[in-house]
């Protein structure tokens, strides 16, 4: 939930009040400063600058927004905490909190929140704030003024605001990245025009963040502006956050759930009605398919998840596949959600290392690569693989689709006609949660060799 966006002409904030400068002047103490409104790149924000004195217990300046409606509280309940959108000047500053129960000035919660002199996304869970001068835990249904200070001690203060926000659930996990893949998503590059597997993508479904997995787009809202990139005129509310480039004139877009740089927006074209293009790097996005196993008849790419023993050794032989776009190893069929590969480990979570595989059905087909799965590993055995024992470490297939369900069993008959004991089962897909110290290239990396994992003909 938004709280400011800072795209209002005037002061204004949520619900309606203004952001205020305040001083420790106030208490008789030195620091100097002022909050004032900008327009970088036809992105508005909010400018808090000065110098912070400490003397005589004093020393700070900071910019507040009453959070309280009609002299009720805020009830920020069903959020988990502060999510900003800030470039500060590579000093450390706080957030405020402030509920009812802090009755004196000098009673509130404060999370601090480290700049690095560019612009980035801070995330504050509400249980990283402490308490200041007060023994009441902070209770986020009470809110009645939020903060952004620069205190504590003697510096020059320049921080900027884009946005602040109350984000919901936990902060996202980052999945590890290429690196093609790196140079775009956290150093800002740009892929070359008409390369992208997202130019001529027409499925129906929603465009995510390749990073941290958050919904960007809708296809609804993607249209042909041949500009070699995919183009959107409108993002989903609140998933994205337009940003000064570092070339003084156009505006970035980036996800605002991770940072992660997706492309620039450019307004007043008319394109479409809303007249805005979201010109973005296929790299940046993965996508979700409104049909889930992309099974369509005129669908665009199309996902499976195959479980075999060590992810990397599937994932060596699957990403090698003509025809398939994208592999991802991580954990399904258990039941914790987003494990650690040390909680998978242990047994308790039920969950077997899978890979997800993303394939372009006009070169390849579920049948080709269930194939290859069955033939790169041993599907007689259970539990485990050569060296590899657990529950982890079984064979088992996690379909999307009837489909996909179909084939598969179709293929364990013809392999049990033949005299195979298969232990493969068929489920249906479940959560698949990437691992978070799982990367593709494993092998070429390491020097090492897909040791539990071999070819063998057996169709």
């Amino acid at each position: 939930m938004i709280v400011d966006d800072f795209t209002s002409d005037s002061s204004s904030g949520f619900p309606g009040t203004r952001w205020r400068f305040v001083a420790d002047t106030v208490m008789g103490g030195a620091s100097r400063g002022q909050v004032s409104r900008a327009n970088v790149c036809g992105v508005g924000m909010l400018h808090l600058t000065g110098a912070v004195v400490v003397a005589q217990g004093n020393g700070f300046i900071m910019t507040s927004l009453d959070l309280a409606q009609g002299g009720k509280p805020f009830d920020a309940s069903r959020f988990a905490g502060l999510r900003i959108a800030l470039k500060g000047n590579g000093e450390r500053y706080v957030a405020h909190l402030r509920t009812v129960h802090c009755v004196q000035p000098w009673q509130y919660y404060e999370a601090e929140i480290e700049t690095n002199g560019a612009w980035q996304i801070a995330n504050a869970p509400f249980q990283r704030f402490s308490r200041r001068n007060l023994e009441r835990p902070l209770d986020p249904s009470q809110l009645v003024e939020l903060s952004l200070a620069a205190s504590d001690r003697s510096f020059k203060a320049d921080l900027m605001v884009a946005q602040t926000a109350f984000y919901e659930g936990g902060i996202p996990a980052l999945r590890n990245l290429s690196s093609e893949e790196e140079s775009v998503i956290a150093h800002k590059g740009t892929e070359r025009p008409f390369s992208g597997r997202y130019v001529d993508h027409s499925e129906k479904g929603t465009y995510t963040c390749k990073r941290c997995g958050s919904g960007l787009f809708r296809s609804s809202s993607k249209f042909n502006s041949d500009c070699g990139w995919p183009s959107f005129d409108e993002a989903i509310e609140g998933a994205t956050l337009r940003l000064p480039d570092a070339d003084g004139v156009r505006t970035e877009i980036v996800c605002f759930s991770c940072g992660a740089h997706l492309g620039h927006v450019f307004m007043g074209e008319g394109f479409t009605e809303k007249s805005a293009r979201h010109c973005v790097n296929s790299i940046s996005l993965g996508f979700r398919s409104a049909d889930p196993a992309g099974s369509g008849r005129n669908a665009g790419p199309q996902r499976a998840i195959f479980a075999s023993g060590c992810f990397w050794g599937t994932e060596h032989f699957l990403r090698r596949a003509p025809g398939v776009l994208e592999t991802t190893v991580g954990f399904t069929g258990g039941h914790t959600q987003d494990p650690t590969y040390r909680e998978v480990c242990a047994g308790a979570t039920g969950h077997a290392e899978a890979v997800e595989v993303v394939f372009d059905p006009s070169k390849t087909s579920y049948e080709t690569l269930a194939r290859l799965y069955f033939e790169t590993h041993d599907f007689t055995q259970v539990d485990r693989q050569g060296p590899d024992v657990g529950t982890q470490y079984r064979t088992e297939i996690f379909y999307l689709s009837e489909e996909q369900k179909k084939t598969a069993e179709a293929l364990i008959g013809v392999l049990r006609k033949k005299g195979h004991k298969v232990a493969t089962k068929v489920a249906p897909a479940g959560e698949f949660w990437p691992a978070e110290d799982g990367h593709q290239d494993y092998y070429e990396k390491s020097g090492k060799k897909p040791y539990c994992h071999s070819y063998r003909k057996v169709f």
